[in-house]
């Protein structure tokens, strides 16, 4: 019984170092090639430089700010706010890995193949000295009066020139969704819903992959994400 069982397993035994072996082969054969970092790398010294030139530069001017320390800064910039004597500004944003993943895809879904995303821009904000924005974001209390940093897809705009962020919206509250820049709209402060507005360069056929989506927004689906974990508080 010994003998017969030995003579089963060897076969086994030299089936699985086989395919083992070619595997391991395989691998080496095919290496996964190196990928060169990209130009936008910069040194440690670099980022030191810059890190100290905001903290010169810009972060005591937003403490003395907040503070109400200077009274020339808040001529220039009056602010309802209550001045903050302890107030600390962020330095830093943190983003998560499933949260990059998650946000890739999802511009993907709600893209399609109507529109060419061209890459991704960083705008700066400040949360107000509320619990909630506008349309009832919650702000915890350790983000207010905080620097803020939201991320929207570009495509590359031909009449500008330039790569521009965007979002999709029902501007005019006829169930039709449109692709909408967002520059100006950020600059000006207004919203563009219900307002009846349309620019000739913002319309574009997206029914074929908007009708089944939903979003929390009843009149927007959204690209833009914020909340990415502004620090101190670290």
């Amino acid at each position: 019984m010994e003998r017969k069982t030995s003579l089963i397993g060897y076969p086994i035994v030299i089936i699985i170092t086989i395919i083992i072996t070619f595997l391991v082969i395989k691998k080496c054969d095919n290496p996964t090639p190196p990928v060169d970092p990209p130009e936008e790398i910069i040194s440690l010294n670099d980022a030191i430089e810059l890190y100290s030139e905001y903290t010169t530069n810009r972060s005591c001017i937003i403490k003395a700010y907040e503070g109400g320390k200077d009274s020339i800064i808040n001529t220039l910039c009056p602010s309802k706010r209550k001045p903050d004597l302890n107030f600390i500004p962020s330095r830093a944003f943190h983003l998560e890995e499933e949260f990059l993943e998650q946000y890739l895809a999802y511009i993907k879904q709600v893209t399609g193949d109507t529109v060419k995303v061209s890459g991704y821009r960083l705008y700066l904000g400040n949360y107000p000295d509320s619990t909630n924005l506008r349309d009832g974001k919650g702000i915890r209390k350790l983000d207010k009066r905080r620097n803020t940093i939201f991320i929207a897809p570009t495509m590359f705009h031909e009449q500008t020139n330039a790569h521009r962020g965007f979002t999709f919206i029902d501007k005019n509250n006829d169930g039709k969704v449109e692709l909408q820049f967002i520059e100006e709209l950020l600059e000006s402060g207004e919203s563009p819903v219900g307002e009846g507005k349309e620019s000739q360069d913002s319309r574009i056929n997206t029914a074929s992959f908007f009708s089944f989506y939903s979003t929390s927004f009843n009149d927007e689906i959204s690209t833009i994400a914020n909340e990415l974990g502004g620090s101190p508080p670290y």
